[in-house]
């Protein structure tokens, strides 16, 4: 299994228990503010499951190169970070965003769905290719031979 793979199901793991602990505690109340319900569920679906189907879905297609290495794999590893510094702002900003006037943390929640956006099109960008049909495949073999 790649590395990125690993970490991409590393990560969705951490955020799946993140999930649980911010709803085990809004369910007993040790936390209680507007955006707790926003939080759970984007830690939830796009910290866990959006994870763990990227790296899912990075091993299970064939890459392009067989080798494991950072420039075979940059659109993967640039989806990783995006996605987790995007989900790490928003874990840290959606808590102040309704209960402080400081603009700060509106910022932070912008620039956080902005590092969302481009790991999804970074990921797209790195699984595209590896979607091909058999025959397409084939193909482009023959042109490349």
């Amino acid at each position: 299994m790649p590395l990125i793979t690993r970490l991409f199901i590393k990560s969705g793991l951490i955020f799946f228990l993140t999930a649980l602990l911010i709803g085990v505690s809004s369910q007993a109340e040790v936390l209680n503010f507007d955006g707790i319900t926003p939080l759970f569920w984007h830690a939830l679906m796009v910290g866990w499951i959006t994870q763990i189907i990227m790296g899912v879905s990075m091993w299970m297609f064939p890459g392009r190169v067989k080798e494991e290495s950072f420039q075979n794999q940059k659109w993967g590893w640039l989806t990783f970070g995006f996605l987790n510094v995007g989900l790490g702002l928003r874990l840290i900003a959606e808590p102040f965003v309704d209960t402080s006037d400081a603009e700060l943390w509106n910022i932070l929640l912008v620039i956080s769905a902005l590092f969302q956006f481009i790991a999804v099109a970074a990921y797209v960008i790195e699984i595209w290719p590896r979607v091909m049909s058999k025959r397409q495949r084939r193909k482009k073999r023959k042109a490349g031979a």
